[in-house]
């Protein structure tokens, strides 16, 4: 499914002479490109993992291999909306604490995290402010192939504060564990 994502975000670019116009926040419209890297590949994801003591979600290592790293909406200004980091770029980020975080990227003045504690279920997607503590954090109850394809599909809006989203897929997740 990730290379689906991504290969419809090239097509389009393609097919609009590396322009797409999308509508950001209060109606404004912006005329955007993306950037795509080289792919990593399996040994670099083997040798990434052994050295950081971590198993990369698979969804993740597939995103690694098809672009090492990419940068999403980025308007005339050259501003960047989304900015998901090469594997370098994520081993020099990286937080340890109680578990470890693996910053992939940023949206704005948020960074885009992986539990790795949490990398093996379904959700495991992070979202807090540069230099807040994780205490303040927001758990998007999500993979990275979610969170991409909703990033992708808001054109880089921050989906995750639109009427409390993270709320009420926790609430949808309390009732289905309730059930």
């Amino acid at each position: 499914m990730i290379e689906k994502i991504i290969n419809s975000l090239r097509k389009r670019l393609w097919e609009n002479n590396n322009v797409i116009e999308v509508c950001k926040n209060e109606g404004e419209v912006y005329r955007t490109t993306c950037t795509f890297f080289d792919g990593v590949s399996k040994n670099e994801l083997n040798v990434f993992e052994e050295e950081m003591h971590v198993s990369l979600p698979e969804d993740y290592k597939q995103f690694l291999q098809l672009t090492n790293g990419c940068n999403l909406f980025i308007d005339a200004d050259k501003q960047i909306t989304g900015n998901l980091y090469s594997l370098e770029d994520v081993r020099e980020t990286t937080y340890r604490s109680q578990s470890l975080y693996m910053t992939i990227g940023s949206v704005g003045e948020e960074e885009i995290i992986i539990d790795s504690k949490k990398s093996a279920h379904p959700a495991y997607i992070i979202v807090k402010k540069r230099n807040a503590s994780f205490q303040d954090a927001h758990v998007l109850h999500m993979n990275f192939q979610k969170w991409l394809d909703c990033f992708i599909v808001s054109q880089g809006n921050c989906f995750w504060h639109w009427n409390g989203l993270c709320n009420k897929v926790h609430s949808t997740d309390k009732k289905t564990t309730a059930q």
